[in-house]
């Protein structure tokens, strides 16, 4: 008896390790593509992740989005360095959702800057992709933000029509850390009380943010009287409001509860919801 009961717990545990082993290797790679009249929005939307981010942080977003008709898994990019990345499927493709993945995920924004811009010049060049919106979580916004600010207006690379922001840490002083206690210096009709230097930096070169740029900014409170994710302060989340031009369209929402938590905020179905009213 006591030997049946060791090969059917032994045989439970090889299957729930096959389940999760599939599931890894599908939230990496591109799906089936459906046919039938193309869903989504006709220009491509880009999934990057954060600090330590894999295959996880984004994969089920972007399964999820597909599921509700708002586009389809078409490519997968791995970013080595700035002149090595690898390409699964075509990005140009009607209602392209594009997973991005750094091989190195612990890698300063300045890097994974320069990495992304040779991404998207690719992408102009050889994919004759000439516009595309991006979905940020938490580290990967801080990037794209400073992404705007360098080539945003850049004729080499796409022009980068909507960006859908997730628990950004804009006023932290380093986005890529957990600080505890969490950065939090309220917000006054001018600005955060107190200014990081990464956030002055970004307030000396706000202007060169395309004007056509559209923002969805998404922070998350877990309730409590925390006034954050757990992890990022709302204060400084939405301290990226003030670091946008005028001219560009900005909107911005808090979810609350349990599952506004930072790591969950890309697992929320009321982020999902924001996501696909926001972009598709």
């Amino acid at each position: 008896m006591q030997k049946r009961q060791l090969v059917g717990w032994g045989g439970l545990a090889l299957g729930a390790s096959s389940f999760l082993v599939a599931r890894w290797y599908q939230f990496g790679t591109v799906e089936r593509l459906r046919g039938g009249k193309p869903t989504g929005s006709p220009i491509p939307t880009l999934f990057i992740h954060g600090y330590a981010g894999t295959r996880l942080s984004t994969g089920p977003l972007i399964r999820r989005l597909a599921k509700r008709g708002w586009g389809q898994k078409t490519a997968v990019v791995r970013i080595k360095d700035k002149q090595h990345f690898k390409m699964i499927g075509d990005p140009s493709l009607p209602g392209s959702l594009v997973q991005v993945l750094f091989t190195n995920n612990r890698l300063n924004i300045m890097a994974q800057t320069m990495w992304l811009y040779h991404l998207l010049a690719v992408f102009h060049w050889r994919y004759r992709i000439d516009r595309v919106n991006i979905v940020a979580h938490s580290m990967g916004a801080v990037t794209v933000l400073r992404y705007l600010m360098l080539y945003g207006q850049n004729p080499a690379v796409p022009l980068v029509n909507k960006v859908v922001m997730l628990g950004g840490p804009f006023n932290d002083t380093d986005p890529g850390k957990n600080t505890f206690p969490i950065e939090d210096y309220p917000l006054t009709a001018h600005g955060p009380s107190r200014q990081t230097p990464l956030y002055q930096w970004f307030a000396d070169h706000q202007q060169w943010i395309n004007p056509q740029t559209q923002f969805l900014n998404i922070a998350g409170d877990i309730g409590h009287g925390r006034h954050s994710d757990g992890i990022v302060a709302v204060n400084s989340v939405l301290a990226l409001r003030y670091l946008l031009p005028p001219a560009n369209y900005y909107e911005q929402v808090v979810v609350t509860g349990r599952r506004a938590a930072h790591s969950l905020l890309h697992e929320n179905k009321e982020v999902d919801q924001l996501i696909g009213y926001f972009l598709f």
